[in-house]
């Protein structure tokens, strides 16, 4: 029995990849989520320039429901910043993948073109920021420019690109399958939901930012509806890495079932023990592959159209 699983041309020693955003802010802390057992780590978003994002507060959590509001507002110290954490870990053997954005063309050639000297393991790329090429609107939700920007990159690296997809739209297959034509080696489903948070004494939104995105459990019913979608329509054609809402081993089963190859786990590992929690998913994937003879991942995925 394996926990090993492929995502393209890249094999992890499990499925299991922190996602953007948490714990991936610096060499230490990413270095801290692989050595807990992960398959791989993703960086916090870089861009070009150093931002120090929104306005606080930025993150309301909603313990009730085990969920998170943020609005960090993709803080980050810039890639040629960010790019001596990442030699660092590299040289510790850590599998990485860079999350970039930009706001144009441009400025994501940039940060790709900075950093794909590096043998990292592969970019993802964070359309969910706005376009100043498209009256601001989101990149994510235009399949036109998702499918010209992939494929001006896939000109640019043989670095693996894998699209994050945002929820926030009427058909996820749409967007997903203009970034297949543009060459992308992988989807990752989903990115925050649009939401919002009032408080009723002051009569005011509580972010900052006033709007900001659902993370956490809340999220999960939403990824898997995503991955299940993607999956029907590409079937084996292109690897899906669920994200949303992972707290116990069985979400993980969940998404894989549903057609993930691999995870990719945020807002539970920000507010546990890492190393406690990543040994918890480890044994509760091992016991159901056990109890139903599956000897590897690829056995489970996609397991629900079958």
């Amino acid at each position: 029995m394996s926990l090993a699983t492929k995502i393209g041309s890249l094999t992890l020693r499990n499925p299991m990849i922190l996602a953007s955003g948490v714990l991936g802010t610096s060499y230490s802390t990413l270095k801290r989520a692989y050595e807990a057992g992960l398959g791989a780590v993703v960086t916090k978003s870089i861009g070009i320039n150093p931002s120090s994002g929104n306005t606080n507060p930025s993150i309301f959590a909603l313990n009730e429901i085990r969920s998170v509001i943020s609005s960090i507002g993709l803080a980050n110290p810039g890639f040629q910043v960010f790019r001596e954490d990442l030699e660092k870990l590299l040289e510790s053997s850590v599998p990485t993948i860079v999350s970039i954005f930009g706001e144009s063309m441009e400025e994501f050639k940039e940060v790709l073109n900075g950093l794909t000297d590096l043998p990292i393991q592969a970019f993802e790329l964070n359309f969910s920021c706005s376009s100043s090429k498209k009256d601001r609107a989101q990149i994510s939700t235009d399949p036109d420019l998702v499918f010209e920007i992939v494929k001006e990159l896939r000109t640019n690296t043989t670095v693996p690109l894998w699209v994050k997809l945002t929820p926030n739209v009427s058909n996820i297959v749409e967007i997903a399958s203009s970034a297949v034509r543009g060459g992308c080696d992988a989807l990752v489903a989903v990115d925050t939901l649009k939401a919002m948070v009032i408080d009723i004494q002051t009569k005011q939104p509580i972010l900052g930012n006033k709007r900001g995105g659902l993370s956490g459990a809340a999220l999960k019913p939403v990824g898997i509806r995503s991955v299940y979608d993607l999956y029907e329509h590409f079937d084996e054609e292109i690897p899906i890495i669920g994200v949303g809402g992972i707290y116990r081993g069985e979400d993980i089963i969940e998404y894989l079932l549903a057609g993930a190859t691999a995870v990719e786990i945020g807002t539970s590992l920000g507010v546990a023990y890492p190393e406690n929690m990543v040994r918890f998913f480890q044994m509760k994937v091992k016991k159901y592959m056990e109890e139903h003879k599956f000897s590897s991942i690829s056995e489970i995925t996609g397991g629900a159209h079958k």
